[in-house]
Parts: C-alpha cells; sequence; structure tokens
C-alpha cells in the first residue's frame, strides 16, 4: 500500500479465507477481543457481514457498542497508540489519549486519572 501508507484496513475474517471457505479461520471462541482491538486500534476496521448478521443477537450488539465507542473517541487511521502491558494472557492499550482497552483474561484496569467502563465482554474490556 505503498500510495497510503499510514492507513490500513483491519479485519479478523472475510470471504476469501473464513466463511464458508473455512481457510484460516480466526478462532471463534475470540472474536469479540479481535473485533475489541481492530475496532479500537488504528486503522480502517471493517465488520465481517457474517459476524455482524449471523452469529446472534449478542455478538451483533457487542459490536455495535465497539462501532459506537470508536465514534464518539474519534478512533481513527492516524490515531496514536500506547501500549501498557503485553503479556501471554493480557494486552493492554490507550489509544488516542482517549480510550483504554484490555484483552485476555488477565487482571487489568487503567490508571492515571478517572475512567468509565464504556463496554466489556469474554476476555475484553474498554474504557
Amino acid at each position: 500500500m505503498g500510495w497510503w501508507p499510514s492507513r490500513a484496513v483491519t479485519f479478523i475474517d472475510n470471504h476469501d479465507i473464513g466463511s464458508t471457505q473455512a481457510h484460516w479461520l480466526f478462532p471463534s471462541n475470540h472474536i469479540m477481543e479481535g473485533y475489541a482491538y481492530v475496532l479500537t486500534h488504528p486503522g480502517i476496521p471493517t465488520v465481517f457481514y457474517d459476524h455482524f448478521y449471523d452469529w446472534g443477537d449478542s455478538i451483533h450488539e457487542q459490536i455495535v457498542k465497539l462501532m459506537n465507542i470508536r465514534r464518539r473517541q474519534d478512533i481513527h487511521s492516524r490515531s496514536s497508540v500506547r501500549i501498557l502491558e503485553s503479556q501471554n494472557n493480557l494486552y493492554s492499550a490507550m489509544i488516542g489519549d482517549k480510550l483504554c482497552m484490555k484483552i485476555g483474561d488477565g487482571s487489568w484496569c487503567p490508571s492515571g486519572r478517572e475512567w468509565t467502563l464504556a463496554t466489556s465482554g469474554h476476555r475484553y474490556a474498554v474504557w
């Protein structure tokens, strides 16, 4: 992508590799961790149709919450990222000084100012 070097489309699954093709599937038990990452980090995130419409109301609602948080906090392809923790069972980051997020089952909460939990689910949380 030499003509657009600082912008990248980010996704966790698509029709060419996942879905009915079943090549290199994103682990289904980590779908929301994947969306918590791509929808809170810089890039141009893409939500897979099957996940959004075919995986049930709970997944749909969680993805919508993450999309709304991204929009409200104005996270975009050039937002800054500061990784706060990176371990086997925990990843946490502050994006654009506007939100904090964590994925994994490690215990972690943001500090340094008063943060309000915006959404959370199995193995992810966003403040």
